[in-house]
């Protein structure tokens, strides 16, 4: 199959960076050619489309998700890898990170995970972060690390963290070691310990997790990662603060070390919702919400390309799992008593994550190719993502277009994550998705193919 793309304005290789307009040519899942002009036999292809007046830009790739996940050894991700991925293609990303957790060798532990996303046809390319819950799965690093380049680390949590300063700088340590990447949840586990058996509604979320909880626990970790020159991306960021302290790391010590990302939650919405929203169970989350001022901030840095990229930390749970059974859809209701500390903790995102960040981006005047790199190519360039992340000859034809004169309204009637409820709801965003290509197919038109792993397993 053969398909032109013509007049597609947007960011791309061909082979220097620039932003034009130009005709994209598709033979299978591959881009094959970049024209400046319309090739006089664009009549031969098997299929064209005309996309003057509209921008282009690379499938978007969020890394940070979790489909099918089970949380605490109890609650499942409503979304799996299937229902995940195709809410994840309406939404215009193509390629996903997930985590796996340690379940005898690191082998076994990324084998298992890889049959779960074919078993459940997932319909992205995907790839995944190792998670470390303890120091002694320290020896699972080094066979690990041949397969997957990065490491989740958790320093809150039982059975998770990793928070003692001496074990953090061991893990770090070996992670540097082999060259690869630690990427932490950055909270304070003994403070927020301390302060959940002070409260009782969720809406005192700011007492059970203040502000500095945050910005130590980043700190922390920034400097054990100076010490150990390890390679460190700080997961989801939710304070303007706390973004600023990875910055003036970024400068202090090995440039390209250090990144940081942030979700759609954490830069559209705000604190004001543990008040005013009608079920809290669905603000049931960690990092928290933030207030109005560090969400107005915090895109202020995405727009000066002060955040990396954006995520979504896609883990969605139905209300009934929150406030019932823990399967995330049951033919019956159950209503237990659970404080919301102990309810399954989690929010969506995967499908609007991309839409977002562009409004975001486009509302201050954002290039095309800034848009293009937070949500796309500084993910797969730090996560080593073979063939994903940009407009160029011979990476995988997943595009996303886009038409700026038109508004998204994310609806039920739109919404594709299997949710039953969405804090994003009757949102307006700039643009809309009007085609997705993955892997060359087109999205609700061509029969999808399964997405592939994007490692080599030993």
């Amino acid at each position: 199959m053969k398909i032109l793309l013509k007049n597609c304005r947007c960011f791309h290789y061909s082979p220097t960076p620039v932003t034009s307009v130009v005709h994209i040519e598709i033979t299978d899942r591959t881009i094959t050619n970049i024209f400046d002009t319309l090739p006089a036999n664009f009549s031969s292809y098997d299929r064209t489309h005309d996309f003057t007046g509209l921008e282009v830009f690379p499938g978007s790739i969020d890394p940070h998700v979790h489909l099918s996940y089970v949380q605490g050894n109890k609650a499942v991700s409503a979304d799996s890898f299937n229902t995940g991925s195709l809410a994840a293609i309406a939404g215009g990303t193509t390629t996903v990170m997930d985590f796996v957790e340690p379940c005898g060798t690191a082998v076994e532990t990324i084998q298992k995970r890889v049959n779960t996303a074919k078993s459940e046809k997932c319909f992205v390319d995907y790839a995944f972060h190792f998670s470390i819950a303890n120091v002694q799965q320290i020896n699972l690093i080094e066979q690990a690390a041949k397969i997957e380049r990065s490491f989740k680390i958790y320093t809150v949590y039982n059975g998770l963290k990793i928070d003692a300063a001496a074990d953090l700088h061991s893990v770090l340590s070996e992670i540097s070691k082999h060259k690869c990447i630690a990427m932490i949840h950055c909270e304070n586990d003994q403070v927020i310990a301390q302060n959940i058996p002070k409260v009782k509604s969720i809406e005192e979320m700011s007492t059970v997790r203040p502000t500095w909880n945050e910005l130590e626990a980043t700190t922390r970790v920034l400097t054990l990662a100076e010490l150990t020159n390890c390679s460190i991306h700080i997961a989801h960021v939710s304070l303007a603060d706390q973004v600023r302290i990875i910055n003036v790391y970024k400068n202090r010590y090995n440039h390209g070390k250090v990144t940081c990302e942030i979700t759609g939650h954490h830069f559209i919405l705000n604190n004001g919702l543990y008040k005013t929203h009608a079920h809290k169970e669905d603000l049931v989350m960690s990092p928290p919400l933030q207030s109005e001022k560090d969400v107005l901030e915090l895109q202020q840095l995405l727009r000066e390309g002060q955040i990396d990229y954006t995520c979504s930390d896609h883990c969605p749970f139905t209300r009934r799992q929150r406030n019932g059974d823990f399967a995330p859809f049951q033919a019956e209701e159950t209503k237990v008593e659970r404080k919301f500390y102990e309810m399954p903790g989690g929010t969506n995102g995967i499908q609007v994550r991309f839409i977002a960040t562009y409004s975001t981006l486009k509302s201050a005047n954002c290039s095309l190719e800034q848009i293009s790199k937070q949500t796309s190519e500084n993910v797969a360039e730090r996560f080593q993502l073979p063939l994903k992340g940009r407009i160029q000859v011979g990476f995988d034809a997943d595009l996303v277009v886009v038409n700026p004169y038109l508004d998204t309204i994310f609806s039920e009637n739109v919404r594709k994550e299997r949710m039953d409820c969405s804090l994003f709801n009757d949102m307006k965003f700039s643009g809309k998705i009007e085609k997705v290509f993955v892997r060359g197919k087109e999205f609700g038109v061509d029969q999808l193919e399964e997405g592939s792993y994007l490692r080599k397993l030993l």
